[in-house]
Protein backbone atom coordinates (compact mmCIF):
# COMPACT_ATOMS: atom_id res chain seq x y z
CA UNK A 1 0.00 0.00 0.00
CA UNK A 2 1.38 3.00 -0.92
CA UNK A 3 1.37 6.20 1.78
CA UNK A 4 0.29 9.59 0.75
CA UNK A 5 3.84 11.05 0.70
CA UNK A 6 5.25 8.59 -1.43
CA UNK A 7 3.11 9.79 -4.72
CA UNK A 8 4.36 13.44 -4.33
CA UNK A 9 7.58 11.88 -4.35
CA UNK A 10 7.32 9.38 -7.39
CA UNK A 11 5.89 12.49 -9.60
CA UNK A 12 9.00 14.84 -8.29
CA UNK A 13 11.09 11.98 -9.89
CA UNK A 14 8.94 10.97 -12.81
CA UNK A 15 9.39 14.90 -13.80
CA UNK A 16 13.31 15.47 -13.37
CA UNK A 17 13.65 11.81 -15.38
CA UNK A 18 11.91 13.24 -18.21
CA UNK A 19 13.71 16.74 -18.25
CA UNK A 20 16.93 15.54 -17.54
CA UNK A 21 17.28 13.16 -20.66
CA UNK A 22 17.37 15.62 -23.79
CA UNK A 23 18.55 18.84 -23.68
CA UNK A 24 16.40 21.95 -25.27
CA UNK A 25 17.29 23.88 -28.24
CA UNK A 26 16.63 27.49 -28.72
CA UNK A 27 14.46 28.31 -31.90
CA UNK A 28 16.06 30.18 -34.26
CA UNK A 29 15.03 34.03 -33.79
CA UNK A 30 16.79 35.67 -37.03
CA UNK A 31 15.78 33.17 -39.51
CA UNK A 32 17.03 33.53 -43.32
CA UNK A 33 13.11 33.91 -44.51
CA UNK A 34 11.54 37.35 -44.87
CA UNK A 35 8.31 36.99 -42.68
CA UNK A 36 9.65 34.39 -39.64
CA UNK A 37 6.85 35.52 -37.31
CA UNK A 38 2.86 37.12 -36.73
CA UNK A 39 2.71 39.95 -39.04
CA UNK A 40 2.19 43.33 -37.83
CA UNK A 41 -0.49 45.17 -39.04
CA UNK A 42 0.12 48.33 -41.86
CA UNK A 43 -0.96 51.36 -40.20
CA UNK A 44 -2.23 54.46 -42.00
CA UNK A 45 -0.74 57.68 -40.24
CA UNK A 46 -1.03 60.62 -42.53
CA UNK A 47 -1.90 61.74 -45.95
CA UNK A 48 -0.59 64.25 -48.46
CA UNK A 49 -1.35 67.03 -49.87
CA UNK A 50 -2.47 69.22 -46.77
CA UNK A 51 -6.16 69.44 -48.46
CA UNK A 52 -6.36 65.48 -48.40
CA UNK A 53 -5.87 65.33 -44.39
CA UNK A 54 -7.96 63.20 -41.66
CA UNK A 55 -10.97 63.78 -41.36
CA UNK A 56 -11.84 66.14 -44.53
CA UNK A 57 -13.84 66.88 -46.34
CA UNK A 58 -11.52 65.60 -49.13
CA UNK A 59 -12.89 67.52 -51.69
CA UNK A 60 -12.34 66.32 -55.44
CA UNK A 61 -13.20 67.53 -58.81
CA UNK A 62 -14.90 65.01 -61.15
CA UNK A 63 -12.15 63.75 -63.73
CA UNK A 64 -9.41 65.07 -61.98
CA UNK A 65 -6.37 63.69 -60.96
CA UNK A 66 -4.51 64.66 -57.72
CA UNK A 67 -2.64 62.10 -56.50
CA UNK A 68 -3.25 60.64 -52.60
CA UNK A 69 0.12 60.00 -50.82
CA UNK A 70 -0.29 57.84 -47.89
CA UNK A 71 1.92 57.95 -45.00
CA UNK A 72 1.82 54.37 -43.68
CA UNK A 73 4.07 52.29 -40.90
CA UNK A 74 4.09 48.29 -40.99
CA UNK A 75 7.01 47.14 -39.17
CA UNK A 76 7.55 44.09 -41.62
CA UNK A 77 10.47 45.42 -43.58
CA UNK A 78 10.38 42.75 -45.91
CA UNK A 79 6.51 43.35 -46.84
CA UNK A 80 4.66 45.11 -50.21
CA UNK A 81 2.11 47.37 -48.99
CA UNK A 82 -1.34 47.51 -50.62
CA UNK A 83 -4.18 49.60 -50.72
CA UNK A 84 -7.43 49.98 -51.79
CA UNK A 85 -10.04 52.63 -52.04
CA UNK A 86 -13.86 52.02 -51.61
CA UNK A 87 -16.42 55.25 -51.81
CA UNK A 88 -19.88 54.63 -49.36
CA UNK A 89 -18.39 51.02 -49.24
CA UNK A 90 -21.76 49.89 -47.23
CA UNK A 91 -23.70 53.19 -46.45
CA UNK A 92 -27.46 53.31 -46.63
CA UNK A 93 -27.06 54.89 -50.28
CA UNK A 94 -25.27 51.79 -51.88
CA UNK A 95 -28.33 50.09 -50.04
CA UNK A 96 -26.37 48.53 -47.67
CA UNK A 97 -24.31 46.68 -50.71
CA UNK A 98 -21.14 46.51 -50.31
CA UNK A 99 -19.28 48.01 -53.40
CA UNK A 100 -15.97 47.38 -55.09
CA UNK A 101 -13.02 49.14 -54.61
CA UNK A 102 -12.29 52.31 -57.04
CA UNK A 103 -8.69 52.76 -56.92
CA UNK A 104 -5.73 50.22 -55.81
CA UNK A 105 -2.50 51.19 -55.23
CA UNK A 106 0.90 49.73 -53.53
CA UNK A 107 4.44 50.57 -52.30
CA UNK A 108 6.95 47.91 -52.59
CA UNK A 109 9.31 47.00 -49.31
CA UNK A 110 12.22 49.46 -48.60
CA UNK A 111 13.68 48.35 -45.43
CA UNK A 112 11.93 51.05 -44.12
CA UNK A 113 9.33 51.34 -41.12
CA UNK A 114 7.54 54.07 -42.85
CA UNK A 115 6.89 54.08 -46.62
CA UNK A 116 4.47 56.32 -49.16
CA UNK A 117 2.13 55.22 -51.33
CA UNK A 118 0.75 57.08 -54.02
CA UNK A 119 -2.70 56.26 -55.03
CA UNK A 120 -4.72 57.93 -57.99
CA UNK A 121 -8.08 59.55 -56.90
CA UNK A 122 -9.21 60.34 -60.79
CA UNK A 123 -12.08 57.58 -60.31
CA UNK A 124 -13.15 58.15 -56.83
CA UNK A 125 -16.19 60.42 -57.84
CA UNK A 126 -17.47 57.99 -60.67
CA UNK A 127 -19.64 56.11 -58.20
CA UNK A 128 -21.30 59.41 -57.34
CA UNK A 129 -24.23 61.26 -59.28
CA UNK A 130 -22.92 64.52 -60.85
CA UNK A 131 -25.58 66.68 -59.20
CA UNK A 132 -25.03 65.04 -55.64
CA UNK A 133 -22.78 67.85 -53.92
CA UNK A 134 -22.92 65.70 -50.55
CA UNK A 135 -20.34 63.93 -48.19
CA UNK A 136 -19.76 60.42 -49.00
CA UNK A 137 -17.13 57.88 -47.05
CA UNK A 138 -13.67 57.48 -48.79
CA UNK A 139 -12.40 54.22 -46.86
CA UNK A 140 -8.70 53.30 -47.55
CA UNK A 141 -7.97 49.69 -46.57
CA UNK A 142 -4.25 49.18 -45.83
CA UNK A 143 -2.74 45.66 -46.16
CA UNK A 144 0.41 43.51 -46.11
CA UNK A 145 -0.83 40.59 -48.65
CA UNK A 146 -2.29 41.21 -52.01
CA UNK A 147 -5.93 41.42 -52.39
CA UNK A 148 -7.32 38.83 -54.16
CA UNK A 149 -10.96 38.20 -56.17
CA UNK A 150 -13.76 37.45 -54.87
CA UNK A 151 -14.20 34.43 -57.12
CA UNK A 152 -10.76 33.11 -55.19
CA UNK A 153 -11.56 29.69 -53.27
CA UNK A 154 -9.49 31.66 -50.29
CA UNK A 155 -11.87 34.75 -50.65
CA UNK A 156 -14.66 32.42 -48.74
CA UNK A 157 -15.35 33.88 -45.85
CA UNK A 158 -13.60 37.25 -46.40
CA UNK A 159 -15.97 40.03 -46.68
CA UNK A 160 -16.51 41.65 -50.27
CA UNK A 161 -14.28 42.81 -52.26
CA UNK A 162 -11.81 43.25 -49.88
CA UNK A 163 -10.33 39.25 -49.74
CA UNK A 164 -6.72 38.74 -49.35
CA UNK A 165 -4.02 36.29 -50.27
CA UNK A 166 -2.81 34.32 -47.42
CA UNK A 167 -5.86 35.05 -44.90
CA UNK A 168 -4.44 33.71 -41.63
CA UNK A 169 -1.13 35.70 -42.13
CA UNK A 170 -2.66 38.70 -43.67
CA UNK A 171 -2.64 41.69 -41.07
CA UNK A 172 -4.79 45.05 -42.44
CA UNK A 173 -6.15 48.05 -41.28
CA UNK A 174 -8.52 50.94 -42.11
CA UNK A 175 -8.69 54.37 -42.44
CA UNK A 176 -11.80 56.88 -43.83
CA UNK A 177 -12.62 60.22 -44.59
CA UNK A 178 -15.53 62.68 -45.41
CA UNK A 179 -15.10 63.18 -49.10
CA UNK A 180 -17.46 65.26 -51.51
CA UNK A 181 -17.16 65.90 -55.28
CA UNK A 182 -17.06 69.09 -56.97
CA UNK A 183 -19.48 69.07 -60.11
CA UNK A 184 -17.49 67.89 -63.48
CA UNK A 185 -16.20 71.97 -65.34
CA UNK A 186 -18.83 72.99 -68.03
CA UNK A 187 -16.69 73.28 -71.45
Amino acid sequence: MLSACRVPVCALAATAAASSGGCVIPPDLEPAGADAGPSTTPVILGAQPAEFAFPGPMVLDRGVDRPLTLEVADDDLGDTIYVQLYVDYNREVTGGVPTPAWASCQAAATGQVTRFVECPTQALCTPIAEADLGDHVLEAMVADRPFIPDSDPLAAGQPPYRALAEPGRAAYSFRSWVMRCNPADEI
